[in-house]
């Protein structure tokens, strides 16, 4: 009778035999294993994003530099008179058609009104092959050490016959 109940109400006998399964002290170690896997892959993951980090700031620095070299260079070219103060430590560049100011200061540069945030410290100054101390210039050597170690810019450009000539005639 117990049986046919047991059928009727569709009620299934429970087995005696054991179901294989883990124990407790098992999941444990699998759990503290698992977590030391995580906690090493998330400290090797802030150290390649620190490393990523300072790419990023090398190649920030290194395109203001090439930047800036650029842009000294086109205007060292294009200006038919470049002079430098060693007072006020900057360069005046004049052409016929305009005038450009480069001030160098502790830890930024100011171009006419722009602002370039750059460590560089100007190294020499030459005219004609000789090294000068200040006035008219056709080189300049800069430091640019705090930025990039070993970083060095020269920029220079050849005198025409307009220079000499405007020398000549007090221009």
């Amino acid at each position: 009778m117990k049986k046919t109940i047991k059928k009727l109400y569709g009620i299934m006998e429970i087995s005696k035999t054991k179901t294989p399964s883990f124990t407790l002290p098992e999941l444990l170690v699998v759990m503290i294993i698992t977590s030391i896997v995580v906690g090493m892959a998330f400290s090797v993951l802030r150290l390649v994003q620190n490393q990523i980090h300072a790419i990023q700031i090398n190649f920030e620095k290194t395109s203001r530099l090439a930047l800036f070299e650029q842009q000294l260079w086109q205007d060292f070219n294009d200006k038919s008179i470049i002079q430098f103060n060693q007072q006020e430590n900057s360069l005046r560049m004049e052409s016929e058609m305009d005038t450009v100011m480069y001030s160098f200061q502790g830890n930024y540069i100011l171009r006419n009104t722009d602002t370039i945030k750059l460590k560089l410290q100007i190294n020499k100054l030459f005219f004609d092959g000789k090294a000068v101390q200040r006035d008219t210039i056709d080189a300049l050597s800069i430091s640019g050490k705090a930025e990039l170690p070993d970083y060095e810019i020269f920029v220079s450009r050849k005198n025409d016959l307009t220079y000499f000539m405007n020398q000549q005639d007090g221009l």
